[in-house]
């Protein structure tokens, strides 16, 4: 294992060489108090949306994003429906400490998070590595989740995410903007129009951004990915023991996580649903905030 981490240390290394976060959208939901909490050795900054009553839905970001990179129009469409709680892991944003290099110290962050709120049971909506993270919390601790939400995200060791390490390194190139429409979108004109109005809403918080992640943050965070596509068939085994109702949201061209993979996933968990949406990609839900916010309503209410 610790060869494992070193191997993917030394090739995170590599691709971030030049290679700058998405500074360009931090934006954020609407207007929230930003508050901090402590963990192990850390405070982590976290924003409530929302006052509805019930379970609270925990968003768990994506490699390379802050809690304000999701794009409002999910924030707050869902915030309509459930108490939406953000959070920044270590060393994310306005978060002290070192980020984790495991997916499994990230889920065991999160978990930590969500107790030291006075939480017991929560909803988990988890957006690529955020996932990851949702799906490692959903085997090691199954009593701490109601219903389980993934977003572009695949199983352990799935097709495609020993592939990651290309795509950032290809992404360099880009522009910003670039980056977010390529990687996140599909080419088509349809989509990326979409795209840049989702690009609008998240730039559009001006005041209090958290700050964008620092090289040694997002390395940490690109270890960890790789690290969790190394192939795990006995993944699949235990993915069969989560029972918790699970909904699975992928695009249609999605580059990061193939269609097969979260196939595969579906096929796996013994009470999952799948939505398929065309010509999306891996931010399929900024792409159709109104119809992903309508789907996690019903599922999370039925």
């Amino acid at each position: 294992m610790k060869q494992l981490l070193r191997g993917a240390l030394g090739m995170a290394a590599i691709i971030l060489f030049g290679f700058q976060p998405f500074t360009l959208y931090a934006g954020g939901g609407r207007d929230a108090e930003t508050r901090s909490i402590a963990v192990d050795d850390a405070k982590l900054v976290y924003r409530i949306y929302g006052d509805k009553s019930g379970t609270p839905l925990v968003l768990l970001s994506a490699l390379g994003s802050s809690m304000d990179d999701w794009d409002p129009a999910v924030i707050n469409g869902l915030a309509k429906y459930s108490k939406v709680i953000v959070f920044d892991n270590k060393g994310v944003g306005g978060s002290s400490g070192a980020t984790p290099t495991t997916i499994s110290a990230m889920a065991h962050d999160a978990v930590a998070f969500i107790r030291n709120l006075g939480y017991s049971r929560v909803d988990l909506l988890g957006f690529s590595m955020g996932g990851f993270i949702a799906q490692e919390i959903a085997e090691t601790e199954p009593s701490l989740v109601n219903k389980l939400i993934l977003v572009g995200s695949g199983p352990q060791g799935s097709e495609g995410l020993d592939q990651i390490g290309q795509k950032l390194t290809a992404a360099q190139r880009l522009s910003p903007e670039e980056q977010f429409l390529g990687g996140f979108f599909s080419p088509s004109e349809h989509s990326r129009a979409l795209g840049k109005e989702s690009l609008a809403r998240i730039s559009a918080k001006k005041e209090g951004r958290d700050l964008p992640l620092s090289q040694a943050s997002l390395g940490a965070e690109v270890a960890a990915v790789l690290g969790w596509a190394q192939p795990n068939e006995p993944a699949f085994a235990r993915a069969k023991a989560f029972t918790k109702p699970v909904l699975i949201v992928g695009g249609q061209y999605d580059i990061f996580i193939p269609v097969a993979s979260e196939l595969r996933l579906y096929q796996t968990l013994p009470n999952a649903r799948l939505v398929l949406l065309p010509d999306a990609g891996h931010a399929s839900f900024f792409q159709y905030p109104g119809l992903f916010v309508q789907e996690t309503a019903n599922f999370l209410k039925n």
